[in-house]
């Protein structure tokens, strides 16, 4: 009975390692914030209005039209990256599930950091900032028309291109990211 009794236990060793195996390769670690569609929609809806305003600067504007004609726009579109990156900091991020499987130059409170550091919040930082500068030089002195096109990435205040292309490359990297992550 004794060989019996062994073979059971291998049978039943066998059994919980299998259900086990099951269990651990049903689930799936997440390593990155969930899609919200409602920050899509949100970079979306502040993209069209934020180029529309680039339309406009291009053509050249002056100071002494800033408050009539711009003030409001700038502040609004401010506001909206700047809620965006608010929903972005509070949405939860994925906790590693086991620590063990962490690289051995990484500690835990190091891997929470890296998880909490999600690109699009970053970029709608210099976006808010960009739009901030933007503004304040608007107000200052006006922006002198684009007759060539916007290809050089030279931040120069009096050429608008230098902003619209430090704009697009942030706007860019927090769009493809939050596109990325609807898997």
């Amino acid at each position: 009975m004794g060989e019996e009794a062994l073979g059971l236990a291998r049978i039943a060793a066998r059994s919980a390692a299998t259900l086990i195996f099951v269990l651990l390769c049903g689930c799936a670690t997440q390593l990155a914030p969930s899609y919200s569609q409602s920050i899509v929609d949100g970079l979306n809806a502040a993209n069209t209005q934020t180029l529309t305003l680039f339309a406009t600067l291009s053509s050249g504007v002056t100071a002494d039209t800033f408050v009539a004609q711009r003030q409001a726009t700038y502040n609004g579109l401010i506001g909206q990256f700047s809620a965006l990156e608010s929903q972005v900091s509070a949405r939860p991020m994925p906790q590693p599930l086991w620590t063990g499987s962490l690289p051995d130059s990484q500690t835990l409170a190091e891997w929470k950091k890296v998880l909490e550091s999600a690109p699009t919040k970053g970029s709608l930082e210099t976006i808010v900032s960009v739009l901030t500068k933007m503004r304040d030089e608007d107000q200052k002195s006006g922006f002198k028309a684009v007759t060539v096109g916007c290809s050089s990435a030279t931040l120069d205040p009096a050429l608008i291109c230098g902003f619209q292309n430090a704009y697009t490359q942030n706007f860019d990297s927090a769009l493809t990211y939050e596109m990325a992550l609807k898997r």
